[in-house]
């Protein structure tokens, strides 16, 4: 009852903190919808998923916007749908009272009162498949370069002076020519042309970089209205603000799905792994009969996990990717011992292997389970298979870790998976170890009725990406892909392959021959069905086992391996909520950059160990002395940085010297005392990411100038 009550109260809370805030309108607002309830505005017919058609109807995240404004105020909305040009030329005549899906220019206030933005959204460079090596914007000198006519960085890319800009009325006519080789190269926002590409089955354009002006960021939608209506714009923005979190939430959910499905952002590769990567075919070796991870179909294609994994790759790095085929794991571990192949996708790391391979950071962990005959009894632990012949395929890094481990095991290597499974059924092992994964996919069409999982060992199957020891460069460029792949397109392919149904139907051919035969016969059925039960609750609790594992993969991703604070990502993904959180309430945060004093002599005296262990004890002294509120986390090298959500910054400003000196007074083990210099700053409105990082990155250059040990705030 008490768990119930605690479920109750949060739920509660959960909502109350959720609802929308209540619309406080003036007499003078209430009076201009009582005498202007339509309102007349601009929307684009082509803007996915803002403002688009479905079967003729115009949808998306604007549409619904507007619907909420709608039952918040009595107002109606009479939309004029057509081209950007056309609705931006209407809205500067006054033709119209507002428009949707404006960005917010200098240049355009003497027509327009801007509302707060309802949402931001990158603006991308997209080319051909076929462009060559893009470095920059200077990369565009003298390219025919596609732009929408009227958008807001017009000026910004006409003052390069650089580039042929050719203008376009509509997205679909900007992409097609894009396609069709007219123009060189394409800017727009990520999720209307990544639209267009999925709608038209386009499959030469490909992600170049975002694109990064002066004055110019993330195109931030708003409405704008005409400067004589103040009125109106006064209560469209007390409408924004008084939608809640959980409104915005939910139509983002919705609408917003395009840039989620995008398979990988934009890889900053260096100059040396841009040339390997345009003068190399990256050569590859898989487990050929090791599905679901991977494996060859009956054409001897490549199939599985890893070959999704492999397209992902190439989608991220303009690269290509050839496999070798090999007749096993083990003739596979031979090739990239011999240079015959250049990479695996889906190795774990060993001791043994790494005399011969690099490995990146590893990606994957799945649980090994035992497969037995059904009449074994269960497994309680690994020790239960002393004496018996236990089958593990051939080359498979757990040979040698298990036999190390439980030198009473006697080891049988097999070729793959099906001479394993099937010595099992045969009589001539006991057992076979393998993934869940692959066992469950492999019991999904065969083995039923004559195998079972009958246990879990504690063994995880960890895997990475495996790269030739000799081949550092292509080791730097596939860590980087590892960094960027999202926890959405994880879980994409993850999914995709482990649907995994443990409830089986019965035999009923074998159950008819046992009941033309003795009852004995039937009630040993109806004993192997109960086992079998058992064995479907442990695979249920196995795969419970991978869904934990899998949000200890999500939590991976966002944090710093050696400290387990927040990593650069996460860090940007917070402040970048906390700029946001800006443009619709009266919020103000505070920023601090730290960077530990004299860093390197740490490293040079007593070696990078022991320069690890003093970043882990700085990553615990942060933790300890600040607020519940407050969010820490590793920005680079011996640099932190520390967010203060809605904080002053004569307060913020006490709690950072109280941290100053606590890492002044720390006795670091078997070293001197070290200092740290710290650099702060307070959100400003319109800031970006870089303009709070550069702000507050200053301040910390003057503290490490004007003597270290100090706290300067900018």
């Amino acid at each position: 009852m008490k768990k119930i009550l605690i479920t109750l109260l949060f739920l509660f809370l959960y909502s109350v903190g959720s609802i929308a805030k209540p619309l406080d309108l003036t007499k003078e607002e209430k009076g201009f919808i009582k005498d202007n309830p339509v309102v007349s505005i601009g929307m684009m017919p082509d803007f996915t998923p803002f403002s688009y058609y479905i079967e003729g109807e115009p949808v998306g995240f604007e549409h619904d916007l507007l619907n909420l404004i709608s039952q918040k105020t009595g107002l109606k909305f009479e939309k004029h749908i057509d081209k950007w040009t056309t609705i931006y030329n209407s809205f500067k005549n006054k033709e119209i009272d507002m428009i949707s899906s404006i960005s917010y220019k200098k240049y355009r206030e003497p027509f327009t009162i801007f509302t707060s933005p309802y949402y931001n959204i990158p603006i991308m460079i997209f080319v051909k498949d076929n462009f060559g090596e893009y470095n920059g914007l200077k990369s565009l000198t003298g390219k025919k370069v596609g732009v929408l006519k009227d958008v807001f960085y017009i000026k910004e890319l006409e003052d390069l002076g650089s580039m042929n800009l050719i203008f376009y009325d509509s997205y679909d006519e900007l992409t097609k020519d894009l396609v069709f080789g007219k123009i060189d190269a394409l800017m727009q926002n990520l999720p209307n042309i990544n639209h267009l590409i999925k709608k038209n089955l386009y499959n030469n354009i490909k992600l170049a970089s975002e694109l990064v002006l002066p004055n110019t960021n993330r195109e931030d939608l708003r409405f704008g209205i005409q400067p004589e209506k103040s009125l109106l714009s006064s209560i469209l923005q007390k409408s924004l603000t008084s939608i809640s979190k959980r409104e915005i939430e939910e139509l983002s959910d919705k609408w917003i799905g395009s840039i989620k499905e995008y398979p990988g952002g934009h890889i900053d590769l260096n100059d040396a792994e841009k040339a390997y990567i345009n003068t190399h075919t990256i050569q590859y070796c898989i487990n050929p009969s090791g599905l679901p991870f991977e494996g060859l179909n009956e054409d001897g294609e490549h199939v599985g996990m890893s070959s999704d994994y492999y397209r992902l790759f190439e989608q991220m790095l303009s690269a290509k990717f050839e496999l070798v085929k090999t007749k096993n794991w083990n003739q596979s571990v031979e090739f990239i011992q011999q240079k015959k192949c250049d990479m695996l996708a889906l190795g774990m790391e060993t001791p043994e292997r790494k005399k011969y391979l690099n490995f990146t950071s590893h990606y994957l962990d799945v649980p090994l389970v035992v497969a037995t005959r059904v009449d074994v009894p269960f497994i309680n632990q690994i020790l239960d298979l002393e004496g018996e012949k236990i089958g593990i395929i051939k080359g498979d890094a757990f040979v040698k870790i298990l036999r190390g481990k439980y030198p009473s095991l006697k080891i049988v290597e097999v070729d793959d998976i099906y001479d394993g499974l099937d010595q099992v059924k045969n009589g001539q092992l006991f057992a076979y170890i393998d993934t869940l994964a692959s066992i469950g996919y492999e019991f999904q069409s065969k083995y039923f009725g004559e195998l079972k999982i009958a246990g879990k060992i504690s063994e995880n199957l960890r895997l990475s990406i495996a790269v030739r020891k000799d081949d550092v460069t292509l080791l730097g460029i596939l860590q980087k892909v590892v960094n960027n792949i999202t926890n959405e397109r994880h879980r994409k392919i993850f999914t995709k392959w482990i649907p995994i149904k443990y409830e089986q139907d019965v035999n009923y051919k074998i159950v008819w021959q046992i009941v033309l035969a003795i009852v004995i016969f039937l009630a040993l059925m109806i004993y192997w069905n109960r086992k079998i039960t058992k064995a479907n609750t442990l695979l249920k609790q196995a795969q419970k086992d991978i869904e934990e594992k899998n949000k200890e993969l999500n939590r991976l991703a966002l944090t710093d391996n050696l400290t387990t604070l927040f990593n650069r990502r996460k860090l940007e993904e917070l402040i970048q909520a906390e700029i946001d959180k800006g443009y619709h309430v009266d919020n103000s945060f505070c920023l601090s950059i730290l960077d530990i004093d004299h860093f390197k002599e740490v490293n040079d005296k007593y070696g990078h160990q022991r320069g690890d262990s003093v970043l882990v004890e700085i990553a615990s002294v942060l933790k300890d002395s600040l607020r519940i509120t407050d969010y820490v986390g590793r920005y680079g090298g011996e640099e932190f940085i520390i967010i203060f959500p809605e904080s002053s910054i004569e307060d913020v400003k006490l709690i950072i010297e109280g941290v100053r000196l606590k890492i002044a007074q720390y006795d670091f083990e078997g070293i001197e005392h070290k200092t740290a210099s710290f650099g702060l700053t307070a959100f400003k409105a319109g800031d970006t990411i870089e303009a709070v990082v550069k702000r507050a990155d200053n301040a910390l250059y003057e503290a490490k100038e004007s003597g270290r040990n100090r706290v300067v705030v900018n």
